[in-house]
């Protein structure tokens, strides 16, 4: 699939989700946003809300390719195994922290297509006391030998641009969208098994109404997530702010 690319060592008013705004500093950061041709009717159906996990599933494989080209460890010699995880809906995760996030953004071009915008950040080379928030973190802090900022951000933009344009490229074909999802090695089951999100006890802020907490189940086919409520209710979320809780011990464990 063809797609177009901007990048930037450094933005002044960042956006993200939900009309967030956040900061970085200069050649720090992966900061980038593709553009690739859809049918506007994927993207405002159904299907449109997986756009961003899509994009989530290319940036980790795209991370992986570069982390292994350049033969970088883990600094504590851990199981590499998991390590770089997908929260839902939209952010990458790094043993249990926020590493980057991403923002997709439709843009229509006539009435059969439209631009996706997918924007990506990522903390490639933040210390510690730069990190915005505690439950941040950046490449540099688990991985050692990378290459300089300028290699690791080209090697990186290459890698998820390859990746980006293969797992996308299926959803510009009629009749494929239900197979690539739900197939035997789907989207769907690829997300999930890197998911840092389902399995785990969840606080779940909608844009209107009260926070519940509960446990995530599945992510569904219209790519929102069940959630289990402690009186054994479930919920379906769509569009919300979804933070994951540390889990606590049974009375007598």
């Amino acid at each position: 699939m063809p797609l177009s690319v901007a990048v930037a060592d450094a933005q002044s008013r960042c956006r993200g989700r939900l009309a967030r705004t956040w900061v970085n500093q200069p050649r720090r950061s992966l900061l980038a946003t593709w553009a690739l041709p859809l049918p506007t009717s994927l993207l405002t159906g159904p299907f449109g809300g997986w756009m961003p996990m899509v994009a989530g599933l290319a940036a980790l494989e795209g991370l992986q390719d570069v982390l292994e080209h350049h033969g970088c460890p883990l600094a504590d010699g851990g199981d590499p195994e998991r390590v770089l995880t997908l929260k839902w809906p939209n952010d990458l995760f790094c043993r249990g922290a926020k590493l980057g996030g991403i923002l997709c953004e439709l843009v229509r071009v006539d009435q059969d297509w439209s631009a996706l915008a997918v924007g990506i950040g990522i903390n490639l080379l933040l210390p510690r006391q730069a990190l915005p928030i505690a439950q941040s973190t950046s490449l540099q802090l688990h991985y050692q030998g990378l290459p300089d900022y300028q290699t690791l951000r080209d090697d990186l933009v290459d890698a998820i641009s390859w990746h980006l344009s293969g797992e996308m490229a299926p959803f510009g074909i009629d009749g494929a969208l239900d197979r690539t999802l739900n197939g035997p090695q789907g989207l769907r089951s690829r997300i999930a098994a890197l998911s840092w999100t389902l399995g785990r006890r969840v606080r779940v802020v909608p844009v209107a109404g009260e926070p519940v907490e509960g446990r995530a189940l599945q992510i569904n086919p219209d790519a929102s997530l069940r959630v289990r409520l402690p009186d054994g209710g479930q919920v379906d979320v769509s569009t919300a702010d979804v933070g994951v809780l540390p889990e606590v011990a049974a009375v007598g464990a």
